[in-house]
């Protein structure tokens, strides 16, 4: 594997892990309630496609405009590695041992949320009941070590396939392919 493509990925993932560490701090502390809104989450994404474009743009620059597909997603999943376990290491942290009332709020706004969105989506309400009744049942669910692990692969699979694209579309040398003498 190619260092500069694990430098690269690296320091990106550093500035990725600090973003996140500094805004899960600021949203706390500030009102940790905006955990649960939706446009936390998409901005949280904009930042991970512009750092992911970031990164392999610059080890395709630092690798003279010649760069594989391997090279490029490389150093764009070591960075989504590093950032989201930060994130989800600063969440844990924060929710389970700095302030676990925030945890039980949180819970209680998603279960409002997954009731309205039941509703909109016309299910019938005993289902929505079934649902709501399992998240009721175990209100430390959402900040839990398994919870956040799970949603951290989810994370991990998800970016990886816009890291993917972002690589594919970058990529401009086949891994394949001899050089002329």
């Amino acid at each position: 594997m190619n260092t500069i493509s694990k430098k690269t990925g690296l320091s990106f993932g550093y500035i990725l892990a600090a973003y996140y560490l500094i805004v899960n701090l600021i949203i706390f502390f500030a009102d940790y309630t905006l955990f649960v809104k939706s446009y936390l989450a998409i901005a949280n994404m904009i930042v991970v496609l512009v750092l992911g474009v970031c990164s392999i743009w610059i080890t395709k620059r630092r690798l003279q405009n010649l760069i594989t597909f391997k090279e490029g997603f490389t150093a764009f999943f070591i960075m989504i590695v590093i950032g989201f376990l930060v994130n989800y290491m600063s969440q844990y942290m924060l929710f389970n041992f700095v302030n676990p009332e925030a945890k039980i709020i949180n819970n209680n706004i998603m279960i409002e949320l997954s009731q309205k969105i039941g509703e909109d989506m016309n299910m019938p309400q005993n289902e929505i009941d079934e649902k709501i009744g399992q998240l009721v049942e175990n209100p430390d669910n959402n900040f839990s070590f398994k919870t956040l692990f799970f949603s951290y692969m989810q994370s991990i699979l998800g970016a990886s396939i816009m890291g993917l694209l972002i690589a594919l579309t970058f990529k401009n040398r086949s891994e394949f392919t001899q050089p002329k003498m």
